[in-house]
Protein backbone atom coordinates (compact mmCIF):
# COMPACT_ATOMS: atom_id res chain seq x y z
CA UNK A 1 0.00 0.00 0.00
CA UNK A 2 1.11 3.43 -0.69
CA UNK A 3 0.14 6.72 0.20
CA UNK A 4 0.28 9.09 -2.94
CA UNK A 5 -0.17 12.59 -2.67
CA UNK A 6 -1.62 14.15 -5.93
CA UNK A 7 -1.48 17.82 -7.04
CA UNK A 8 -3.22 19.03 -9.69
CA UNK A 9 -2.66 22.53 -11.16
CA UNK A 10 -3.69 23.52 -14.95
CA UNK A 11 -2.79 26.34 -16.89
CA UNK A 12 -5.84 27.66 -18.20
CA UNK A 13 -8.08 29.70 -15.56
CA UNK A 14 -11.15 31.76 -16.62
CA UNK A 15 -11.19 34.24 -13.53
CA UNK A 16 -7.86 34.68 -12.70
CA UNK A 17 -5.19 34.17 -15.28
CA UNK A 18 -2.22 31.58 -14.37
CA UNK A 19 -3.42 31.61 -10.80
CA UNK A 20 -1.73 28.86 -10.37
CA UNK A 21 1.69 30.59 -10.55
CA UNK A 22 0.98 33.87 -9.37
CA UNK A 23 3.40 34.76 -6.46
CA UNK A 24 3.45 34.78 -2.81
CA UNK A 25 6.26 35.95 -1.44
CA UNK A 26 8.72 35.33 -4.23
CA UNK A 27 7.09 31.82 -4.87
CA UNK A 28 4.55 30.35 -7.16
CA UNK A 29 1.46 29.51 -5.59
CA UNK A 30 1.74 25.88 -6.36
CA UNK A 31 4.74 25.80 -4.35
CA UNK A 32 2.78 25.91 -0.96
CA UNK A 33 0.55 23.06 -1.23
CA UNK A 34 4.18 20.85 -2.68
CA UNK A 35 6.30 22.29 0.41
CA UNK A 36 3.77 21.64 2.36
CA UNK A 37 3.52 17.71 0.96
CA UNK A 38 6.95 17.34 1.18
CA UNK A 39 7.39 18.50 4.78
CA UNK A 40 4.70 16.27 6.05
CA UNK A 41 7.05 13.05 4.70
CA UNK A 42 4.15 10.58 4.80
CA UNK A 43 3.85 10.28 0.92
CA UNK A 44 5.34 7.57 -0.88
CA UNK A 45 5.18 9.50 -4.16
CA UNK A 46 4.08 13.19 -5.37
CA UNK A 47 2.55 13.81 -7.95
CA UNK A 48 2.24 17.18 -9.36
CA UNK A 49 -0.16 17.13 -12.98
CA UNK A 50 -0.39 19.83 -15.15
CA UNK A 51 -0.50 20.41 -19.19
CA UNK A 52 2.30 23.19 -18.32
CA UNK A 53 6.10 21.88 -18.37
CA UNK A 54 6.60 25.25 -17.83
CA UNK A 55 4.33 25.04 -14.38
CA UNK A 56 6.80 22.45 -13.61
CA UNK A 57 9.53 23.53 -14.53
CA UNK A 58 8.98 26.63 -12.08
CA UNK A 59 7.58 24.60 -9.41
CA UNK A 60 11.08 22.42 -9.30
CA UNK A 61 13.43 25.93 -9.52
CA UNK A 62 11.24 27.55 -6.60
CA UNK A 63 11.56 23.99 -4.29
CA UNK A 64 15.53 23.79 -4.80
CA UNK A 65 15.88 27.34 -4.27
CA UNK A 66 14.38 26.49 -0.63
CA UNK A 67 16.17 23.24 0.02
CA UNK A 68 13.59 21.48 -0.18
CA UNK A 69 13.85 17.72 -1.90
CA UNK A 70 11.86 17.02 -5.03
CA UNK A 71 13.18 13.26 -5.61
CA UNK A 72 9.31 12.15 -4.60
CA UNK A 73 7.90 14.25 -6.99
CA UNK A 74 6.70 12.99 -10.46
CA UNK A 75 5.45 14.92 -13.29
CA UNK A 76 2.37 14.04 -15.05
CA UNK A 77 2.22 16.02 -18.20
CA UNK A 78 -1.78 15.76 -18.81
CA UNK A 79 -2.54 16.47 -22.34
CA UNK A 80 -4.76 19.99 -23.37
CA UNK A 81 -8.09 17.57 -23.53
CA UNK A 82 -7.36 16.14 -20.07
CA UNK A 83 -6.64 19.38 -18.66
CA UNK A 84 -9.05 21.15 -20.35
CA UNK A 85 -12.34 22.99 -18.18
CA UNK A 86 -15.04 20.82 -18.97
CA UNK A 87 -12.58 17.44 -17.35
CA UNK A 88 -13.23 17.41 -13.90
CA UNK A 89 -10.35 15.94 -11.80
CA UNK A 90 -12.26 12.97 -10.25
CA UNK A 91 -12.68 11.58 -13.74
CA UNK A 92 -9.04 12.23 -14.73
CA UNK A 93 -8.21 10.13 -12.02
CA UNK A 94 -10.54 7.09 -12.21
CA UNK A 95 -9.94 7.23 -16.22
CA UNK A 96 -6.77 7.99 -16.56
CA UNK A 97 -4.55 8.69 -13.69
CA UNK A 98 -5.02 5.12 -12.07
CA UNK A 99 -4.44 3.69 -15.36
CA UNK A 100 -1.35 5.98 -15.90
CA UNK A 101 0.47 5.32 -12.64
CA UNK A 102 -0.41 1.37 -12.27
CA UNK A 103 -1.96 2.46 -8.79
CA UNK A 104 -2.23 -0.84 -6.60
CA UNK A 105 -6.67 -1.28 -5.08
CA UNK A 106 -4.60 -1.12 -1.88
CA UNK A 107 -3.31 2.56 -3.08
CA UNK A 108 -4.54 5.71 -1.25
CA UNK A 109 -4.65 8.59 -3.55
CA UNK A 110 -4.65 12.55 -1.39
CA UNK A 111 -5.83 15.14 -2.95
CA UNK A 112 -4.77 18.56 -2.60
CA UNK A 113 -5.59 21.59 -4.73
CA UNK A 114 -2.77 24.29 -5.07
CA UNK A 115 -5.66 27.11 -4.49
CA UNK A 116 -5.70 26.36 -1.02
CA UNK A 117 -2.16 27.06 0.20
CA UNK A 118 -3.22 28.22 3.81
CA UNK A 119 -4.10 24.45 4.35
CA UNK A 120 -2.10 23.29 7.49
CA UNK A 121 0.22 20.06 7.88
CA UNK A 122 -1.66 18.71 10.94
CA UNK A 123 -5.29 19.06 9.25
CA UNK A 124 -3.94 17.10 6.02
CA UNK A 125 -2.15 14.49 8.56
CA UNK A 126 -5.43 13.89 10.66
CA UNK A 127 -7.63 13.29 7.17
CA UNK A 128 -5.38 10.88 6.07
CA UNK A 129 -5.34 9.36 9.57
CA UNK A 130 -9.10 9.06 9.54
CA UNK A 131 -9.03 7.59 5.63
CA UNK A 132 -6.61 4.80 6.54
CA UNK A 133 -8.26 3.92 10.48
CA UNK A 134 -11.37 3.86 8.59
CA UNK A 135 -10.85 2.73 4.94
CA UNK A 136 -13.02 4.80 3.41
CA UNK A 137 -12.96 7.79 1.60
CA UNK A 138 -12.89 11.31 3.32
CA UNK A 139 -13.26 15.00 2.24
CA UNK A 140 -13.15 18.62 3.74
CA UNK A 141 -15.63 20.71 4.77
CA UNK A 142 -16.13 24.20 6.65
CA UNK A 143 -18.74 26.42 7.02
CA UNK A 144 -20.05 28.91 4.57
CA UNK A 145 -18.92 32.67 4.97
CA UNK A 146 -22.27 33.85 5.49
CA UNK A 147 -25.32 32.18 6.50
CA UNK A 148 -27.29 30.75 3.68
CA UNK A 149 -30.37 31.11 5.16
CA UNK A 150 -30.56 34.37 3.99
CA UNK A 151 -30.07 32.90 0.41
CA UNK A 152 -32.34 35.34 -2.37
CA UNK A 153 -32.98 35.57 -5.94
CA UNK A 154 -33.17 38.71 -7.65
CA UNK A 155 -34.85 40.10 -10.77
CA UNK A 156 -35.93 43.59 -11.70
CA UNK A 157 -35.37 44.69 -8.01
CA UNK A 158 -37.90 42.00 -6.52
CA UNK A 159 -36.56 39.23 -4.24
CA UNK A 160 -38.03 35.76 -3.72
CA UNK A 161 -36.31 33.90 -0.37
CA UNK A 162 -35.36 30.19 -1.45
CA UNK A 163 -35.90 28.72 2.05
CA UNK A 164 -39.50 28.64 3.01
CA UNK A 165 -38.40 29.62 6.84
CA UNK A 166 -36.07 32.34 5.42
CA UNK A 167 -34.99 34.83 8.57
CA UNK A 168 -36.02 37.51 5.61
CA UNK A 169 -39.66 36.48 6.13
CA UNK A 170 -39.34 34.86 9.53
CA UNK A 171 -37.72 37.96 11.50
CA UNK A 172 -35.46 35.56 13.27
CA UNK A 173 -31.97 37.48 11.71
CA UNK A 174 -29.98 36.64 14.66
CA UNK A 175 -26.76 34.60 13.83
CA UNK A 176 -27.87 32.26 16.71
CA UNK A 177 -30.58 31.75 15.71
CA UNK A 178 -29.31 29.71 11.87
CA UNK A 179 -28.75 26.54 11.15
CA UNK A 180 -24.85 25.94 10.48
CA UNK A 181 -24.39 24.47 6.83
CA UNK A 182 -21.17 23.48 5.27
CA UNK A 183 -19.59 23.17 2.24
CA UNK A 184 -16.82 21.25 0.51
CA UNK A 185 -13.51 22.47 0.29
CA UNK A 186 -10.30 21.52 -1.61
CA UNK A 187 -8.08 21.22 1.40
CA UNK A 188 -7.33 17.54 1.20
CA UNK A 189 -9.74 14.74 -0.03
CA UNK A 190 -8.43 10.94 0.37
CA UNK A 191 -9.70 8.27 -2.33
CA UNK A 192 -8.61 4.69 -1.72
CA UNK A 193 -8.12 3.44 -5.07
CA UNK A 194 -10.32 0.11 -4.45
CA UNK A 195 -13.77 2.30 -3.90
CA UNK A 196 -13.26 4.24 -7.04
CA UNK A 197 -15.52 2.32 -9.49
CA UNK A 198 -16.72 3.33 -12.94
CA UNK A 199 -19.85 3.80 -11.09
CA UNK A 200 -18.59 6.01 -8.76
CA UNK A 201 -19.58 9.92 -10.01
CA UNK A 202 -17.93 11.73 -7.02
CA UNK A 203 -15.33 11.70 -4.40
CA UNK A 204 -18.32 12.46 -1.91
CA UNK A 205 -20.14 9.16 -2.57
CA UNK A 206 -19.85 6.98 0.60
CA UNK A 207 -17.42 9.11 2.02
CA UNK A 208 -16.87 10.87 5.42
CA UNK A 209 -16.45 14.23 5.77
CA UNK A 210 -13.84 16.22 8.17
CA UNK A 211 -14.59 19.49 9.09
CA UNK A 212 -11.87 21.91 8.85
CA UNK A 213 -11.50 26.00 10.01
CA UNK A 214 -12.39 28.84 7.67
CA UNK A 215 -9.24 30.38 7.47
CA UNK A 216 -7.01 27.39 5.82
CA UNK A 217 -9.67 26.34 4.04
CA UNK A 218 -9.73 29.69 1.89
CA UNK A 219 -9.93 28.45 -1.89
CA UNK A 220 -8.70 31.21 -4.72
CA UNK A 221 -10.96 31.22 -7.66
CA UNK A 222 -10.97 34.89 -8.16
CA UNK A 223 -8.69 38.52 -7.72
CA UNK A 224 -10.20 38.94 -4.67
CA UNK A 225 -9.36 35.78 -2.97
CA UNK A 226 -5.46 35.85 -4.35
CA UNK A 227 -5.20 39.25 -2.90
CA UNK A 228 -6.67 38.41 0.62
CA UNK A 229 -4.74 34.85 0.98
CA UNK A 230 -1.15 36.59 -0.08
CA UNK A 231 -1.81 39.59 2.11
CA UNK A 232 -2.30 37.33 5.03
CA UNK A 233 0.70 34.82 3.96
CA UNK A 234 3.00 38.24 3.67
CA UNK A 235 1.82 39.51 6.87
CA UNK A 236 3.09 36.11 8.62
Amino acid sequence: METIAFIPARSGSSRLKNKNILLINKKPLIFWTLKTAIELNIFDNIIFSSDSKRYYDLLIKSLKKSNLSTKKITFDLRSTEQAGQKKKIFDYIKYDLIKKFKFSKKDLIVQMLPTSPLRTKNTVKLVIDLSKKTKKNVFTVSKYDFHISFALILKNNKWKALFNNSPLKNGKTQSQDQKEFLRPNPVANCLWVKNIKKSTKSIYEQALAFKTNSIESIDIDNKSDFLIVKSMMENG
